[in-house]
Parts: C-alpha cells; structure tokens; sequence
C-alpha cells in the first residue's frame, strides 16, 4: 500500500488549507490520462473515498487512492521534493528491508 511521508502529509494539508478545504475532507490520488497518452496522477480533495479506493494514512492526513493507481504505487512513499518550481510531489520506491 501505498505510504505517505510526513512531509508530504504536512504539504498536503497546507495546500487544503490555502484553499479553504473543510478538514473533513481526505486528498484523492486518481489516474488520468494525458493527450500523449501518458498516465498522470491528478490531485483531488474530496469529502470520502470511492468504493475501491485504498486508504492512506499519515498523522490524519488520509489519502484516498484510485483503484485503477493501487497497484502501480503500492511499493511507493509519497514524499515532497523542493525544486526550482516550488514543492512538488513526488513518489519514491520504498526501500526493500533486509
């Protein structure tokens, strides 16, 4: 299942608060194409997760993940990286334990 840094989790409910999204509501990773194509994640706040949807957890922070996402990232960690840009997020292989 997919993890959820404590950076990233602090981010995400800065970003909720900025735009004035009620507490209740959990962050929803979803898969969406692209014209290219490509698969991108599109970021969400939503008031609860869709049925099939897996549930991530950080410190309250929940993240809801699209069924269709549940398996590509379930070995991943949601982190927040500093660019040039401004914060992005990112998803990060989990380290294999010995």
């Amino acid at each position: 299942m997919l993890q959820v840094s404590e950076k990233a989790a602090v981010a995400l409910e800065a970003i909720r608060r900025s735009e004035g999204v009620p507490e209740t509501h959990g962050t929803r990773l979803s898969a969406a194409r692209q014209p290219s194509g490509d698969l991108a994640i599109q970021l969400q706040f939503v008031e609860e997760a869709e049925e099939g949807d897996e549930i991530a957890d950080q410190d309250g922070a929940e993240v809801f993940v699209d069924s269709e996402l549940a398996e590509p990232l379930s070995d991943t960690v949601m982190d927040v990286q500093d660019t040039e840009e401004g914060l992005t997020f990112v998803f990060r292989s989990r380290p294999t334990e010995a």
